[in-house]
């Protein structure tokens, strides 16, 4: 039984905390710090390559791990994966000295060329591996086929995205994107506001979340703590770099020296391609024309829809944190690595 908004056993089921076995700050050349959640291998042999995960545009590592039971973190550890979640910069405790300021911007180049090359450094030295995996939702799966083609990293051993089309179609429903919500203000745009009735329209099953979660596919507590903790502002200049690459069909740095989606064959590394059948925010046809344009001999697309034998067709941040995705999404991804680590 939903608790009813407002009342202590409401905000009660709400009360969360990531279940990280340790806290880290990494220091990125251009002086940001970004914090890091190491899940440790929970087998006697664990496996020799760190798995890395980063969020969605207006997202944060607390989607992996935002439930006991539907947390992939929790999952791949559980496997005898070293799992490390990064907060990308300007959000959570991901900031420079002194910390948190609304003056800042950054764009997705940043990420390419100092976040996540800063990740996957910090967690192959803590792990003594030469490589590591990069396992990325939305925005963070994108950079994954950048990461190559921009040559700014040598430690990628190749990775999993979920819902990540290099061009997303037009008729995509990306929040702030390709929506009026939530409108800008200043230098921000203001995701955080979810966090008082997020969880209310997720107690409801609101359709108004559907392209985000799908009520049907959801314990509502996931959803609702995501909306409580998980969701940050983000910044105006990667939001309109999102904007750029949906009027110009393609995906690029921002000064366009780089059009990436033009450089897809250059991406050879092993890598699994996930789309939800029912992803309305990166609709699944974006991720195959991505998956038939990449370039490596090893990858593998996979649909997860009742049509290709799944239980449900997954939405967007329900194809990692959905009622079925212990049972049919995890294994499938805590497979791909394993035979590949």
């Amino acid at each position: 039984m939903i608790p009813e908004p407002g009342t202590p056993e409401f905000e009660a089921a709400l009360a969360w905390h990531t279940g990280e076995d340790e806290r880290h700050v990494a220091r990125t050349p251009d002086g940001w710090n970004l914090a890091l959640y190491r899940y440790l291998p929970k087998t006697a042999r664990p496996h020799p390559f760190p798995v890395v995960m980063g969020h969605g545009l207006c997202g944060s590592h607390y989607i992996f791990d935002v439930h006991e039971r539907y947390s992939m973190a929790r999952a791949l550890a559980a496997r005898g994966f070293d799992v490390w979640l990064v907060d990308l910069r300007g959000r959570g405790e991901s900031w420079p000295d002194p910390g948190p300021d609304e003056a800042l911007q950054w764009t997705f180049d940043d990420f390419i060329t100092h976040d996540i090359p800063t990740a996957l450094a910090f967690a192959c030295s803590h792990a003594d591996a030469p490589e590591a995996f990069w396992l990325g939702t939305e925005m963070s799966g994108i950079a994954l086929y950048a990461l190559p083609i921009a040559a700014t990293t040598q430690l990628l051993r190749g990775g999993v995205t979920l819902g990540s089309p290099a061009v997303t179609p037009p008729h995509g429903e990306v929040p702030g994107v390709t929506t009026e919500f939530p409108p800008r203000q200043g230098t921000r745009y203001p995701f955080s506001m979810v966090k008082d009735i997020g969880p209310i329209l997720a107690a409801q099953q609101s359709p108004y979340i559907e392209s985000s979660f799908r009520p049907a596919n959801i314990d509502w507590v996931v959803a609702g703590r995501y909306f409580r903790y998980g969701v940050p502002d983000e910044c105006t200049d990667i939001v309109d770099q999102f904007k750029d690459w949906m009027a110009g069909a393609s995906m690029r740095t921002r000064d366009g020296s780089i059009v990436y989606s033009d450089r897809l064959g250059e991406f050879t590394l092993p890598v699994m391609l996930l789309a939800g059948a029912h992803d309305l925010q990166r609709p699944p046809e974006g991720v195959r024309a991505t998956f038939d344009a990449i370039g490596s001999r090893d990858k593998t697309f996979v649909l997860a829809g009742i049509a290709d034998g799944f239980s449900v067709d997954y939405g967007h941040d329900d194809l990692l944190t959905g009622l079925h995705s212990p049972a049919e999404i995890y294994p499938l991804i805590a497979d791909w690595l394993t035979a590949r680590s």
